[in-house]
């Protein structure tokens, strides 16, 4: 007899259990169908013996309740919660995907096997990252303390968004004070969490920034370090010093996103970023790319389709942000993979364009057909005989339609 809480099949309340996802120290995670909502959910049940001990059972549901008011699209959702037999449960939202620790594990051994150092790409770091950080400051904004950031507990949908998850060691801070909290991972832990004082939002701050450190690196900036004994002496006592040499071997890491993240680090709380919004702002100033993918993915999330001017916009947009053309139409494909929308289709964007220009008897206009060959033909976007096709067939069409009025 397995002792799994649930198995496979079985029915709970308006559930049914599909299969067994994982298991922690705490509780066991499994993947269900809600035969109402017709959706898949996770249900994550207490272990025991911590279902028959009250002051988990009262930790679990304050779990629960936190994680349920926290609206935001980079948070995991919790629906409801229910007791199996004594055993408290939440159902919790599915993110189909997975999390960022194994994101960054297959990264770096993607770039070992090339003799490269590292793990996610700065682009696709930064991006992730900074979801992240929304996520966590909506939770500051209504006063909740993480107090177990770790790339384990960010959950990366299959269109590349990540999801806050796991709030069982979050805490409510009161206003005024600080407020000590569970121990979490050592690792990821603040000195002044793992010396078991007061803790505000700030704790969330420096495991923030081993989050990032660990995107970029592939590790911790522990590096070695197993020992408990080891972990403290590096909390208690060790500046940046060590993580600054480790980033300045990372060329593709820019100055002050590599200052953001030593920031985060440092031991007092006062030197770090005050805020998740202090730190996005720190990390931004040096990451175009972000920006540009920012704007991109506003237009793209409107519709599908870039019209003249907007590409235009885009163009003096990556212009400024130093990015050139390749890397920009990079960041666009990419984007428009994680959106599930068209692929860049320059040929389909131009026609549309001229057309438009059609409709509106300016296809002879210089300065609006100047305007449309400049950014399609004089960046090698198209070649000059798919513009002629183009306006050839438009015309045409147009003329069609023309004399099938006079008939």
């Amino acid at each position: 007899m397995s002792d799994a809480v649930f198995q496979a099949g079985q029915e709970v309340e308006e559930y049914v259990i599909k299969k067994k996802l994982a298991e922690g120290g705490m509780a066991e995670l499994y993947l269900a169908r809600d035969r109402v909502l017709k959706r898949r959910v996770v249900i994550k049940a207490l272990n025991h013996p911590f279902c028959f001990k009250a002051a988990f059972k009262r930790q679990f549901l304050r779990e629960a309740r936190i994680q349920a008011n926290l609206d935001n699209p980079h948070i995991v959702q919790i629906f409801r919660a229910f007791d199996y037999r004594d055993r408290p449960c939440l159902v919790m939202q599915h993110v189909k995907g997975t999390d960022l620790s194994k994101v960054i594990k297959k990264a770096k051994a993607f770039k070992e096997k090339r003799q490269v150092k590292g793990a996610l790409s700065l682009e696709r770091a930064v991006h992730i990252f900074l979801q992240i950080l929304e996520g966590v400051g909506f939770a500051h904004k209504y006063r909740i303390i993480h107090g177990d950031i770790k790339p384990s507990n960010i959950l990366l949908d299959q269109q590349g968004r990540a999801k806050v998850a796991d709030f069982g060691l979050a805490i409510s801070l009161p206003y005024g004070r600080a407020k000590k909290l569970p121990a979490g991972t050592p690792h990821y832990m603040s000195p002044e969490q793992l010396s078991n004082e007061g803790v505000d939002f700030r704790t969330d701050i420096y495991a923030l920034g081993v989050t990032f450190f660990c995107m970029l690196t592939g590790e911790p900036p522990l590096r070695d370090r197993k020992k408990m004994a080891d972990l403290l002496e590096y909390h208690l006592e060790a500046s940046p010093v060590e993580p600054r040499s480790i980033l300045m071997a990372f060329k593709a890491v820019r100055p002050r996103i590599r200052d953001a993240i030593l920031k985060a680090l440092e031991r007092d709380p006062n030197d770090r970023h005050q805020s998740c919004l202090e730190f996005e702002l720190a990390v931004k100033e040096d990451a175009p790319h972000e920006i540009f993918s920012e704007l991109l993915r506003r237009s793209l999330l409107a519709k599908p389709d870039i019209t003249l001017p907007e590409r235009n916009y885009l163009d003096e947009i990556a212009l400024k942000k130093g990015l050139v053309r390749e890397e920009a139409e990079g960041l666009e494909r990419n984007i428009r993979r994680e959106l599930g929308i068209p692929p860049l289709d320059f040929v389909a964007e131009y026609r549309n364009a001229f057309e438009d220009l059609l409709q509106k008897g300016r296809d002879r206009d210089g300065l609006h057909l100047g305007l449309l060959n400049r950014i399609y033909l004089k960046t090698g976007r198209i070649s000059d005989t798919q513009a002629r096709s183009v306006r050839e067939t438009a015309r045409n069409a147009g003329a069609s339609i023309v004399s099938q009025k006079f008939l």
